[in-house]
C-alpha cells in the first residue's frame, strides 16, 4: 500500500475543517482525527525503507500544522506505533480492525479530556473468515485466501442503543451498531460496524439523557472508530461525505451538537476527489 502525500490536497482538506470550524464557532468543539495507513504502522522498518513512499508521520504533522487554533487536532500515530506488533489492521484489507480503532479512541478521549472505557468492560464478538479489499487487489490471491483475517467488534457497554440508517434513495432501516456478519459474504464482513457506509445514520443511547451529541463525518475506517464513541453522547449522527448531500453546518446547528468529530485516513486526504465532496457539504 504505497503512500505519496499531496501537499496540495492536503491543504485543501484544512481548509474545509478550518471553515467548519470558524463556521461553527466557539459552541462546537471541532476534532479532526487522521488515521495512518496500515504501511505506515505494521511494515517493518526494513521493508518500509525498500518501497518509494511518503513517511506517514511527517504526513500527519503536516497536515496537522495547517489545522486553525479552531481545530482540536488528533495524532494518534505515536499510539498506534507502540502497539503496531498487535493485530490493529487487516491482512487481507485496507482498513484497521476495531483493536486499531479502539487506540484511536484513546487519542481521541485524551485531547477530549476524558477518560477511554477500557476494552476489558466491552463484550467481543468474532467473524471468522474475512476478505478484504487486498485479497481483491491481487486479484484473489491463493496466499491470502488462506490466511483470512477475522472480524472482531466489540458492543457498546451501553445497554439500550438504537440505530438508525438512511440510504441514497432516503429509505431508513433499525439496525444493530454490531450486527451479526457471521453469514455474510467474506468480502462484506467489515460491515459488522454501524450498518456499514450510508450516508446518514442516527445512533442513539437510550441510557443518557444529558442532551449531548455529536457528528461525525466518515469515510469507511469511521466505521470501526464510532462504536466507541457511543457511550459518550446520548446521540451519535454520522454523515458519510461521500454519499452525503447536506449541510454540515446547518445539520450542526439545528441538532444542538457539542461536538463535530472529521474521521479520515491519510489516503483520502490526498484524494482531491474525495476533499472535494468534503468541502461540498462545508462551504
Amino acid at each position: 500500500e504505497i503512500y505519496s502525500y499531496s501537499d496540495k490536497t492536503a491543504e485543501k482538506y484544512a481548509s474545509y475543517v478550518n471553515s467548519a470550524a470558524k463556521q461553527l464557532g466557539s459552541a462546537v468543539d471541532v476534532y479532526d482525527v487522521i488515521i495512518p495507513l496500515s504501511s505506515g504502522i505494521t511494515l517493518p522498518d526494513n521493508y518500509y525503507e525498500k518501497i518509494t513512499s511518503s513517511s506517514q508521520n511527517k504526513a500527519v504533522e503536516s497536515i496537522t500544522e495547517k489545522l486553525s487554533e479552531d481545530v482540536k487536532a488528533v495524532n494518534m500515530y505515536g499510539n498506534l506505533m507502540k502497539h503496531r506488533n498487535e493485530y490493529i489492521y487487516f491482512r487481507t484489507d485496507h482498513h484497521w480492525t476495531a483493536l486499531g480503532a479502539y487506540y484511536g479512541y484513546e487519542a481521541f478521549c485524551h485531547e477530549k479530556g476524558v477518560i477511554p472505557i477500557t476494552l476489558d468492560r466491552h463484550e467481543p464478538v468474532e467473524f471468522e473468515g474475512f476478505l478484504g479489499s487486498f485479497y481483491n487487489d491481487t486479484k484473489k490471491s491463493e496466499v491470502l485466501k488462506k490466511n483470512p483475517d477475522t472480524v472482531k467488534a466489540y458492543y457498546p457497554i451501553s445497554p439500550d442503543v438504537s440505530l438508525v440508517y438512511t440510504t441514497d434513495k432516503g429509505s431508513s432501516y433499525s439496525w444493530d451498531v454490531i450486527h451479526d456478519v457471521s453469514d455474510y459474504p467474506s468480502s462484506i464482513k467489515y460491515s459488522t460496524f454501524i450498518a456499514g457506509d450510508n450516508p446518514f445514520t442516527e445512533i442513539t443511547n437510550n441510557n443518557l439523557q444529558d442532551g449531548s451529541a455529536c457528528i461525525v463525518v466518515k469515510e469507511s475506517f469511521g466505521n470501526a472508530f464510532v462504536p466507541f464513541l457511543v457511550d459518550h453522547y446520548e446521540k451519535v449522527y454520522v454523515v458519510d461525505y461521500r454519499y452525503w448531500n447536506g449541510n454540515l453546518i446547518q445539520m450542526a446547528k439545528e441538532k444542538k451538537v457539542d461536538d463535530v468529530i472529521f474521521v479520515n485516513n491519510l489516503s483520502m486526504i490526498r484524494s482531491d476527489y474525495l476533499t472535494g465532496k468534503l468541502g461540498q457539504i462545508i462551504e
